[in-house]
């Protein structure tokens, strides 16, 4: 079997909000399990896993200010990626709850994607690609 991502894990300043929006985006997502961790190098965390059966984002609190602008050129995350049933549809859902949207992506003859940021000022990423063809669907030459 190859490798494949089975989970990431980000410390945020207010945990709640992402989850709010990454339930908005998916809602066949769940929070799998949460916890409470007393010292978690010296501070007390609520933890949460969100997602579905293969794979989860490892939610927990206790972070300090916001994530860094991803146009920012400090190392660290940039944005999260999430594949999903259609586009228009999430960006609907969110929409619908008060989400603003940022930026599509370039046109791509196999693949859409939009991205939003959330309270945290986390960048979201979401594709839906147009075609079961990986040879299309990673097609950078476009």
């Amino acid at each position: 079997m190859n490798g494949y991502v089975e989970h990431i894990n980000i410390q945020l300043k207010k945990p709640e909000q992402t989850i709010h929006f990454l339930l908005t985006a998916l809602p066949k997502w769940a929070v799998r399990g949460e916890g409470k961790l007393d010292d978690w190098f010296g501070k007390p965390i609520h933890w949460y896993h969100i997602g579905d059966q293969h794979s989860y984002i490892a939610i927990s609190s206790g972070g300090v200010g916001q994530v860094p602008d991803w146009k920012g050129d400090q190392s660290g995350f940039k944005h999260l990626g999430i594949v999903v049933e259609s586009v228009d549809s999430t960006v609907a859902r969110l929409k619908n709850a008060g989400y603003e949207l940022d930026h599509w992506c370039g046109d791509h003859p196999y693949r859409r994607s939009v991205y939003f940021i959330d309270d945290n000022n986390l960048e979201i990423e979401f594709i839906e690609y147009l075609t079961d063809d990986l040879a299309r669907r990673n097609d950078y030459s476009q």
